[in-house]
């Protein structure tokens, strides 16, 4: 076998590789001994008809595809370790041509570590919105914590009102026939959710217990059911049971129910704290975003598609993930959204993209400044994670074995994005001009102290 670097262009590598005629011989071989098991040639019995006879009836071509899997994989293994290339994604293989004396020659595109250009790193200047919290907003939080906890309280008199949650039957008709999935019993509806079709909850507002009433609405343009978009229809709906929030009062047994704390006054300092902390973290996060976008404006890397794919599947995977967790598959999604996987590609095509340079930009930070991660910072990285585990820092450990270079990457990765934000230059502003948002504290989410 034989290999030449053709050129690197864009990190990627071109290799072209010649395998000689007695490798490719041996393929033939191990190829024949496959394929003779799956055919049938009369007077022979299956596994049984020689390779000459096999070939004449069907081609010599039949065991070309089987010896190339067997052999190109092998023959570019040797073609790396004899060129020290050092792929980090899957190649791409291009048979050019298998002569008949034997010789097979191929071509591989091999994804490469990209060089990486550092710019200024040091003393970026980035701009952030300033995050503010004052006593009013704290109220707030303590207010919302009421509605949260709040008793359901029946209504049996009264009407419907936005809020209230509304027990109905429902069945809908186009042009006075009845539809596939149009039909509900005892759903509970709770109005404002905005869960149902765009004016059916309005309707539903004003009618009280016992009522029967015909919702009109209009299905959207883009409603998933193609037989039903834009279309008119009427709900016959009624109503079993309406249900309205009952704000729980903020005292101390509210306190000691939600809590571990035994008065309001101890509840509300800890929602304070909670509130400052995840604002200060916010504050971090708008620093550390600006601070890896500026510093990837001034660095100089090319990106190979291989290693943006790579990432765009990650992204995909970790979408997936989460749609898990609400109950649904990434396949249900596609259809409701009459998208797919090549569309979630092109339109994630430039965030995979720029991931995939950061990543490669605080890799090279890392070696350029020589970051490490000392035995004491990773055994309390590793006690960190089994405390939020809930295990025991051996088990953590354990857990660990099998990704703990990754582990370890990962926190050295971390440490570089620290380097930048340690040696930042940071305006907080609230002007709208400076491209900076102020976001206000009452929109920080905090759960009192379990």
């Amino acid at each position: 076998m034989s290999a030449r670097l053709e050129k690197i262009e864009k990190s990627e590598a071109y290799l072209s590789i010649e395998v000689d005629a007695q490798t490719f011989e041996e393929g033939l071989q191990k190829a024949y001994r496959k394929v003779v098991k799956q055919v049938t040639i009369p007077g022979f019995r299956k596994g049984r008809v020689p390779r000459e006879l096999l070939e004449a009836h069907f081609g010599r071509e039949i065991l070309f595809e089987d010896a190339i899997e067997m052999i190109v994989p092998e023959a570019f293994e040797q073609a790396l370790t004899e060129l020290d290339i050092e792929p980090i994604a899957q190649p791409e293989f291009e048979i050019e041509e298998i002569k008949e004396d034997n010789i097979l020659r191929f071509t591989a595109k091999v994804p490469v570590k990209p060089e990486v250009v550092l710019g200024q790193i040091e003393g970026l200047e980035v701009t952030i919105p300033i995050l503010e919290m004052d006593d009013a907003d704290v109220d707030r939080r303590m207010e919302d914590m009421a509605n949260h906890y709040a008793e359901l309280v029946e209504k049996t008199e009264e009407p419907a009102e936005m809020g209230d949650t509304a027990t109905i039957d429902f069945e809908g008709f186009v042009d006075g026939v009845a539809f596939e999935g149009g039909k509900g019993e005892d759903y509970p509806l709770e109005l404002g959710s905005q869960s149902f079709i765009p004016g059916f909850e309005e309707q539903v507002v004003g009618l009280k217990v016992g009522d029967t009433a015909d919702v009109m609405v209009i299905f959207p343009e883009t409603y998933q059911a193609e037989e039903l978009a834009g279309k008119n229809a009427v709900f016959k709906v009624t109503v079993h049971r309406i249900e309205t929030k009952q704000p729980r009062e903020l005292n101390d047994e509210f306190a000691q129910e939600v809590s571990n704390f035994e008065t309001i006054a101890e509840l509300r300092e800890d929602v304070q704290k909670s509130m400052q902390e995840s604002m200060d973290n916010r504050r971090l996060g708008f620093i550390r975003d600006a601070v890896i976008a500026k510093a990837l404006e001034n660095t100089q890397v090319d990106v190979p598609g291989a290693i943006v794919r790579m990432q765009l599947q990650n992204m995909l995977n970790q979408f997936a993930e989460q749609l898990k967790m609400q109950g649904l598959s990434i396949e249900q999604y596609f259809q409701l959204t009459g998208r797919n996987v090549d569309r979630f590609n092109e339109e994630m095509w430039p965030e995979g993209e720029k991931n995939a340079r950061v990543n490669f930009m605080l890799e090279k930070i890392t070696e350029e400044k020589g970051i490490e991660l000392s035995d004491e910072e990773l055994d309390n990285h590793i006690i960190e994670l089994s405390t939020s585990m809930g295990i025991d820092p051996d088990q953590a450990r354990q857990n660990l074995a099998g990704v703990m270079d990754d582990f370890i990457y990962r926190l050295k990765i971390q440490k570089a994005i620290d380097y930048l934000v340690e040696h930042a230059v940071v305006t907080e502003t609230k002007d709208d001009e400076e491209g900076a948002d102020t976001v206000p504290a009452s929109a920080v989410e905090v759960e009192p102290e379990a």
